[in-house]
């Protein structure tokens, strides 16, 4: 037998997906997370599965997780140590950043403090310049007092960023190699081997991040290795990159500021496979969870992504899935701020204590509680029966914190929380779709995440978007969709050249020289070259333009005739992004950029049959739900029990294990052929 296994920790519960290759089988798990040791709640989960499939641990030979300990060290601050080395006269990059402002005209705001203080930020006399000529070598002799000044500082981490180290990488190397002789035990990062890219601030606030969170999140790994072995579990850690490919532990560890999007990244690539499925080829997936709202948009199946990215004011450039996440989720705080508003989010219960039904000393309204109270979640049904909620309590911290100051009765008041946190999440899938030009009409709402089913429909009313998809298990579709992915490594260098004809021999002979690379480091990950697919792409832009467009490149050998080619490529390109091109103006290459994937298995669907039972005849029962103020009987079904064709008229609220699902009034619910719940509006 063989067993595939995927996890994902999220900030309230770490989910788990189960595929048995031989009997193209899924399983499904879901386990509180255990913020303290996030292992924990992992072990605790494979155990539960294998107790209920009396499965032998070590039959399974592939474990891939997505993680948010990177994520986290950033958002809370609290990474290591950490010092930077720099070319002298550059110490203070990380505090100007850049010219913009994170809000035109808000005099009050305040750009985050940098990772590393300026007191820890350390300068070296050497200068390269960006041809890659050394004009000012580096004396190892003036080196040496700078390390020891960072060893007394007792710094954890090392970063070095060193002016047009992507063009020359030498000093950096040099610097890397003595800091190793005389800090064995600290973390270094190069710029030079983390991005190999021009743009000084983006490069030196990306290495600044990964060596904040490397001592962290190499911890984790191992403690995440020893944990799952204990538990009897062989198979190598892989891990969920924010591109949406995979890696390995080791190289995770090296670079984990490619996997701050980890689990997000999955719960996209999920959603994406899954609305395929219904013919579904525009999509917006959106990802509530406890503590997040994460949004994405594919179109025409094509996933979104994006080469730079902010997290909580730094600038991240690394391959990423385009995601926008805000601070909405089932967890998320209502509060009522100092101007008497009601305001809902971005702080979050967690998973300890969690919203105030959970029992567990929580005393503050959440968006869960507010869901309890009108009716739309049932005390007695959450994660299948197996945890029941507290009506009265969530009815007691509703009451006394949002009903009474604002003079509502209850359930105006858990109505207006949930009115509220919407109002949030629609805002930010504008921000993914109408902002970008995408018209959310043309699109199909792929919603997961243990809140996202019971919140979907009325964001696609807010929307005007014609159907909602859940799939068969939307509170783990994150961890499925790791069980979807491929391995994947990015390589990018920036050469900063004019795209002529004779351009073909270097541009050629430098993808040449990364695809060796990426391919050697495959072989270190146990992929033979047979198995690896090579794509190339190049930054261009208008000669004086500041930012740049993909292009596609052919692989193999380059030719004149194919630099042509990429120029024009571009113009249709600008044309369709900005509305215009300007074929008179001199192209610029930027940068080269490869992708190295390699196809992995994945649970491969197949259409059920039919039940031509009604779905009425497996109808549980009814309750009182509250919609737009109205207290309404509803349906109520399990999920397990409905099959491919079943209707359900709305209002009706279906429930399984990791979600429930809320049918509007006016709205219909269907079973596909793959178990998938389609919600229309009666009418479309």
């Amino acid at each position: 037998m063989s067993y595939r296994l995927g996890v994902d920790a999220g900030g309230t519960f770490t989910d788990l997906a189960l595929y048995d290759v031989e009997a193209d089988h899924l399983e499904f798990a879901k386990t509180p997370s255990t913020p303290s040791d996030p292992t924990l709640a992992v072990a605790d989960g494979f155990r539960q599965l294998t107790t209920k499939l009396g499965l032998v641990p070590a039959s399974v030979d592939f474990f891939i997780h997505g993680t948010t300990v990177a994520i986290n060290a950033l958002l809370e601050r609290k990474g290591a140590r950490t010092a930077l080395i720099t070319t002298s006269g550059f110490r203070d990059v990380l505090q100007i950043g850049r010219q913009d402002r994170p809000s035109l005209y808000d005099w009050r705001i305040r750009r985050p403090e940098p990772l590393v203080p300026r007191h820890l930020r350390f300068e070296v006399l050497e200068r390269v310049l960006h041809t890659g000529k050394v004009l000012i070598p580096l004396d190892i002799k003036l080196l040496t007092p700078v390390i020891e000044l960072i060893k007394k500082a007792k710094v954890d981490a090392v970063a070095v960023c060193l002016l047009h180290s992507y063009a020359n990488p030498s000093h950096e190397q040099t610097i890397g190699t003595e800091l190793a002789k005389a800090m064995p035990d600290a973390t270094i990062t190069l710029s030079s081997d983390v991005l190999p890219e021009f743009k000084e601030y983006d490069r030196m606030s990306t290495t600044a991040i990964n060596s904040y969170i490397s001592p962290g999140t190499a911890r984790y790994l191992r403690a995440l290795r020893d944990r799952v072995r204990e538990v009897g579990l062989d198979a190598s850690v892989h891990i969920m990159q924010s591109n949406g490919g995979v890696t390995g532990a080791e190289t995770a560890a090296k670079y984990p500021v490619r996997t701050i999007l980890s689990g997000p990244a999955a719960g996209v690539i999920g959603g994406v496979a899954l609305a395929s499925l219904a013919r579904q080829s525009n999509v917006i997936t959106v990802d509530m969870g406890g503590t997040s709202f994460d949004i994405s948009l594919a179109y025409n199946g094509i996933l979104r992504h994006t080469q730079e990215s902010e997290i909580e004011g730094f600038p991240v450039k690394v391959p990423m899935v385009d995601i926008h996440s805000l601070g909405a989720g089932g967890g998320s705080l209502a509060w009522i701020d100092s101007g008497g508003a009601l305001r809902v989010g971005p702080i979050s219960a967690g998973s300890n204590p969690g919203p105030a039904c959970y029992g567990n000393g929580g005393v503050e309204p959440t968006v869960t509680d507010a869901n309890l109270i009108l009716g739309r979640l049932s005390a007695t049904a959450f994660l299948g029966g197996e945890m029941n909620l507290d009506v009265e309590r969530a009815r007691a911290a509703v009451h006394d914190r949002i009903a009474v100051p604002l003079g509502l009765d209850l359930n105006e008041a858990a109505e207006g929380m949930i009115r509220v946190v919407n109002a949030t999440m629609v805002k930010g899938i504008r921000v993914v779709s109408v902002a970008k030009g995408y018209d959310p009409r043309e699109f199909c709402m792929v919603a997961f995440g243990g809140a996202g089913p019971a919140h979907a429909s009325e964001l696609a009313r807010e929307l005007d978007i014609p159907n909602v998809l859940v799939p068969i298990a939307p509170g783990v579709t994150s961890a499925l969709g790791l069980l979807m992915t491929d391995m994947r490594h990015d390589y990018v260098r920036t050469v900063l050249r004019l795209a002529e004809e004779s351009a073909h021999k270097e541009l050629g002979r430098q993808y040449m020289e990364m695809e060796s690379e990426a391919l050697q480091q495959m072989s270190r990950e146990a992929i033979s070259k047979k198995q690896v697919t090579l794509l190339r792409v190049a930054d261009a832009r208008y000669l004086g333009q500041g930012f740049e467009l993909e292009v596609p490149v052919r692989g193999g050998n380059l030719e004149s005739q194919h630099i042509t080619s990429l120029v024009e490529q571009f113009h249709e390109a600008h044309r369709k992004r900005y509305g215009y091109g300007n074929p008179d103006n001199p192209v610029e290459i930027v940068n080269l950029r490869i992708a190295a994937i390699v196809s992995l298995p994945r649970p491969q669907f197949r259409a059920a049959s039919t039940n031509p039972v009604p779905a009425t005849s497996v109808k549980l029962g009814s309750r009182e739900v509250y919609f737009d103020g109205q207290p309404v009987s509803t349906d109520i079904y399990n999920r397990s029990l409905l099959h491919s064709g079943h209707v359900i008229q709305g209002p009706a609220i279906i429930e399984q294990l990791d979600t429930t699902t809320v049918v509007w009034p006016n709205q219909t619910a269907r079973v596909d052929a793959y178990a998938n719940l389609m919600l229309s509006r009666n009418g479309t």
